[in-house]
């Protein structure tokens, strides 16, 4: 237990376990020497292997397991634990520079199942950013405590974690899309059931009033024909060059028949 920790009573301690693993360094320029991390929070302390730049990365895959405790304040928030990271750059065992430094608050992390984020290093003048993964495990202590939020100012962003983002908010939104659908299509069919039955019921008056009027015309017209009577002997007069007809007989007679006089 740190020194400052002895005047809190162990009800507003809390015990957790640390997992760190210093990932790698990326945007290093060629140059030449070793390059490691020195890591400290509260009484633990140590430094990664060195390792070279490799296609202008630095690669450690360095895991580091300590347990800490941290005391809660009398307003449940959950005191600083501050974790401190310097990478340096070693040239012939002996010339050692400072490339850039970063600080983070292990509280911050006491409620997530795990992170792995790429940070901005402070001091640096490579442009060269740090992929640290942390998690923060409680394994005694009072639970009831307030969390700090978490500072994103020095967190830089991972291409996979946009896409993974991205990749769940189009999801929601296909998901949000496809329920809309669904129900839009449910009462899109009772609409066309309904006005398919009501369709229907339209139709069959249609069809039983035009029954009623067909049978109506039918009636009428045949009450029609029953009031006019046809007399056949009148008609066979009317027809012409009929050889009842003595008068027109005659006429055709001296038309084509008779001969003509000649004169004397």
């Amino acid at each position: 237990m740190a020194f400052q920790h002895l005047f809190v009573p162990r009800a507003r301690i809390a015990t957790f376990r640390v997992q760190l693993r210093l990932e790698d360094l990326n945007n290093v320029p060629p140059l030449s020497g070793l390059f490691y991390a020195k890591w400290k929070f509260q009484d633990h302390g140590g430094s990664s292997p060195r390792v070279p730049v490799v296609n202008q990365e630095v690669r450690w895959s360095h895991t580091i397991t300590k347990t800490i405790d941290i005391p809660i304040s009398k307003d449940g928030l959950l005191s600083p634990c501050e974790l401190k990271v310097a990478i340096k750059q070693e040239v012939y065992s002996h010339v050692r520079t400072k490339v850039g430094s970063l600080a983070v608050n292990l509280s911050e992390y006491a409620r997530l199942s795990g992170s792995s984020r790429r940070y901005f290093l402070q001091e640096c003048k490579l442009n060269c950013t740090l992929k640290l993964s942390i998690a923060v495990t409680q394994e005694a202590g009072p639970e009831t405590y307030d969390v700090p939020p978490l500072d994103r100012s020095m967190v830089l962003t991972d291409l996979n974690d946009m896409i993974s983002n991205e990749n769940a908010t189009s999801r929601s939104a296909r998901e949000n899309s496809t329920q809309g659908a669904t129900s839009f299509s449910s009462r899109q069919r009772s609409i066309i059931r309904n006005n398919s039955g009501n369709a229907n019921l339209a139709f069959t008056s249609a069809s039983s009033v035009h029954t009623n009027t067909t049978r109506s015309n039918t009636t009428e017209t045949s009450n029609s024909r029953a009031l006019l009577p046809i007399d056949n002997t009148d008609i066979r007069d009317l027809a012409p060059f009929q050889r009842s007809s003595k008068k027109n007989q005659q006429i055709v007679d001296d038309v084509f028949f008779s001969s003509p006089s000649l004169p004397t």
